[in-house]
C-alpha cells in the first residue's frame, strides 16, 4: 500500500517539472560526473531468530542489546549521469554501541548469554551500493528512470560480558541485496537546484526488501553545492526463504548532509 503513492509521485516528477516552462524550449538533461562526501546520522534495528551456517541466534538489537548510534560517520558518493543512462556508487559506514543488563537469555552466533548478564556490544555496519539507471522518460529539466543494482552489507559485532570472568565474542556477517526500482529527477534555476525521489522494492522466495528516499542538492556555484538526503528501508527474511531456518527483520534509516562537486 505504501508503494503505490510513491510510484505515482515518481511518475509525476517529469510532468510537474514542465510547469512554468515556455513552449518551444528544448535542451538536454544535465550530464557529467558528481563526487560527494557526506556526514550521516543512521539508525538501525534488527531481530534475528533461527540458525545460519549451523549456529543459532536469538537476539534483538533494541530490546536485548540497546544498540544506539555511536558518533557521526562519513560516507562518499560517485555518480555519472549521461543522456539515457546513469551510474551511482555509494559507501557509508556506521558504528553502534550498547551497554545493557540482559532482560532475557539470548543467543549470538551459537553462543548463549543468560538473563541478567551485563553485556557491552559494539557493531560496525558498512554498506556499498552500485546502481545503474536507464532513463525512459527524458526532459531538459527532468527524467524518470528504471534502477537496477545491488547493496553489499558487512556487519561486524563484538560482545563483551562485564562479569568477574569476562567473555568476548566477535561475529562477522555479510549480505548482498539486489536493488530494483524507479528514480525521478528534476532541476531548476538553470541547474543550480536538483531533487530526486526514489523507491526500490524486491521480493524473492518470500524475502522482501523495500527502500525509499529523497535527495536534494543546491549549488552555490555551478560546480560546488550542498546535499541533504533522507532514506528509510526495511527487510524481512522469513524462515524457509533464502537463509534456511533464519528469520531476520531489519529497519534502517539515514539522514545526511554533505558537499557535492560536479565535473
Amino acid at each position: 500500500m505504501r508503494l503505490a503513492p510513491i510510484l505515482l509521485f515518481l511518475l509525476g516528477v517529469p510532468v510537474f517539472a514542465q510547469l512554468g516552462r515556455a513552449d518551444g524550449v528544448s535542451g538536454a538533461p544535465l550530464t557529467g560526473w558528481t563526487l560527494g562526501f557526506q556526514r550521516v546520522q543512521p539508525s538501525l534495528s534488527a531481530s534475528i531468530d533461527g540458525i545460519r551456517d549451523g549456529k543459532a541466534s536469538l537476539v534483538d538489537t533494541d530490546s536485548d542489546l540497546g544498540l544506539g548510534r555511536d558518533g557521526n560517520p562519513f560516507g562518499a558518493l560517485l555518480e555519472y549521469q549521461g543522456q539515457a543512462h546513469g551510474f551511482q556508487l555509494t559507501y557509508d559506514s556506521a558504528r553502534y554501541r550498547g551497554d545493557r543488563v540482559l532482560p532475557r537469555a539470548i543467543l549470538i552466533d551459537g553462543r548463549s548469554y543468560a538473563a541478567g548478564t551485563p553485556l557491552q556490544t559494539q557493531a560496525k555496519v558498512e554498506v556499498l551500493e552500485g546502481l545503474w539507471t536507464y532513463k525512459f522518460v527524458r526532459r531538459p529539466d527532468a527524467w524518470l528512470g528504471f534502477d537496477l543494482g545491488a547493496q553489499v552489507f558487512r556487519v561486524d559485532l563484538q560482545a563483551l560480558t562485564l562479569t568477574s570472568t569476562p567473555r568476548s565474542q566477535s561475529e562477522h556477517s555479510s549480505w548482498i541485496v539486489p536493488q530494483v526500482g524507479l528514480t525521478g529527477w528534476s532541476s531548476g534555476v538553470d541547474g543550480l537546484l536538483e531533487s530526486r525521489v526514489y523507491a526500490r522494492y524486491i521480493t524473492y522466495r518470500s524475502a522482501t526488501s523495500f527502500r525509499y528516499g529523497v535527495d536534494a542538492r543546491a549549488y552555490l556555484y555551478p560546480k560546488f553545492g550542498l546535499r541533504v538526503f533522507f532514506e528509510d528501508g526495511r527487510a524481512h527474511i522469513p524462515r524457509g526463504s533464502v537463509e534456511g531456518d533464519l528469520d531476520l527483520r531489519a529497519d534502517r534509516r539515514i539522514t545526511g548532509l554533505g558537499l557535492v562537486i560536479r565535473f
